[in-house]
């Protein structure tokens, strides 16, 4: 299958694990700094590493790991012996890719046992550079997600970039937080501290629930998807502007699609997405699996397309997944429901899924297959095995050309590992 890409695992990998085991190779750096950690932040993120698994071409699949350095873990001990806590005895570190996106990786670092001790790191490929950024002031949170919108300053792959969070201010005294838009650039001469605007959400989720599941930018407009309610939009260069307050429109799913989220709500995503492949915005949706079943509902997979208004959803593709009964026997699959469908920008007829087999691995998780399918003849085309021993917190898509950034691992001197 050439696809020009790999499956990377959202979550990151120990890199105990990462050690003395073949094809996990360093990410290579050309500069790395620290911005709003002070001057030993500055000199401790020189001993942190990203690390890829890439195994062979012909698997298709990749992990991350992020290695910590003794350096990096005594300037982590300063700041808790500052606000005057103890050391705790676990010192690890947890890690989580967020976005791959306009050639950036960004990944969530997480101190395990203590709150306000959260970063991000931020590889942009165009200079090779590796950023540490904290998370937002520790009396604020994000709107319901970690991950930040990558946007690039020319729109393309090239020159600065900013990170975009949604934030609220979260106190006991309020029964709504303030709604803010958090903004990052290294690039920017306040690039030391996060910058805040006003955000003001449409009427139409005033008195709801929004999360955004995914996040992505196309043809100029950015979008925040709750995959259960429908999607925000804006316009990119509000969002790099300095204006004071940063509307949004609201764009809802197609009607029958809007789902109430709880606790025991199965992540969307796992049966649905929204991306922009072949010039337009695309909606995924695959049958509820946990919808009631007498023997007469058949799953289905739909397609819908976002018309050039930009309001209005159009039903392009509604097809029962038994026509890939046959395909999958044929190639040796299992008889399951796809889950984790994945939209490519280049490819606006073929749509990515995975398909999960009883069989476990060594590892103890279970197989995954890589599938390919033609929307518009709804005919299985390709497959290939994945290494990952588990998806729990989903694939996501790592362009091939992220592997030319890689450089063997040193021999030695022997890191110190930790958990990630």
């Amino acid at each position: 299958m050439d696809s020009g890409f790999v499956v990377m695992d959202g979550a990151g990998r120990d890199p105990k694990y990462a050690a003395g085991r073949k094809g996990w190779t360093a990410i290579n750096c050309a500069s790395k700094r620290a911005y709003g950690c002070g001057d030993i932040g500055n000199s401790a993120v020189q001993d942190l590493d990203l690390l890829l698994h890439h195994g062979d071409l012909e698997n298709l699949s990749s992990s991350l790991s992020v290695r910590a350095g003794d350096q990096f873990f005594r300037w982590i001990d300063q700041l808790i012996a500052a606000k005057g806590a103890r050391r705790p005895s676990d010192r690890g570190l947890r890690s989580k890719v967020e976005v791959v996106d306009k050639g950036l990786i960004v990944v969530s670092l997480s101190y395990s046992l203590y709150a306000g001790f959260d970063y991000y790191l931020v590889f942009d490929s165009v200079d090779s550079s590796l950023s540490m950024i904290p998370y937002i002031p520790h009396s604020w949170a994000t709107y319901n997600t970690k991950r930040p919108l990558p946007l690039r300053h020319d729109g393309g792959g090239g020159g600065g970039y900013t990170l975009v969070l949604f934030g609220g201010e979260f106190g006991f005294a309020r029964e709504r937080p303030n709604k803010f838009l958090w903004r990052w650039s290294p690039t920017a001469a306040s690039s030391d501290a996060w910058q805040s605007n006003k955000l003001i959400f449409p009427s139409e989720i005033n008195n709801k629930l929004f999360s955004p599941d995914l996040l992505f930018s196309c043809n100029g407009c950015a979008f925040w998807t709750d995959l259960a309610l429908g999607t925000l939009k804006c316009d990119c260069s509000t969002l790099l502007s300095d204006c004071r307050v940063v509307k949004f429109d609201f764009i809802s799913l197609p009607p029958g699609c809007q789902l109430e989220r709880d606790e025991d709500t199965w992540p969307v995503q796992v049966y649905r997405t929204m991306g922009y492949a072949g010039g337009s915005v695309k909606f995924v949706a695959i049958d509820d699996p946990d919808d009631p079943c007498d023997g007469s509902c058949v799953s289905s997979m739909k397609v819908w397309t976002l018309a050039p208004s930009g309001r209005k959803w159009k039903l392009c593709s509604d097809f029962q997944l038994k026509k890939l009964w046959k395909d999958f026997k044929r190639a040796g699959l299992p008889k399951n429901l796809p889950i984790w469908p994945m939209l490519r920008e280049q490819e606006g007829d073929t749509l990515y899924f995975i398909l999960e087999e009883e069989t476990q691995t060594r590892d103890g998780g279970q197989k995954h297959h890589l599938c390919r399918l033609d929307m518009s003849t709804k005919s299985h085309l390709q497959s290939k095995l994945l290494a990952h021993a588990s998806l729990i917190q989903g694939p996501v898509m790592l362009p091939s050309g992220f592997l030319k950034c890689l450089e063997p691992l040193p021999s030695s001197p022997e890191p110190i590992l930790m958990d990630v």
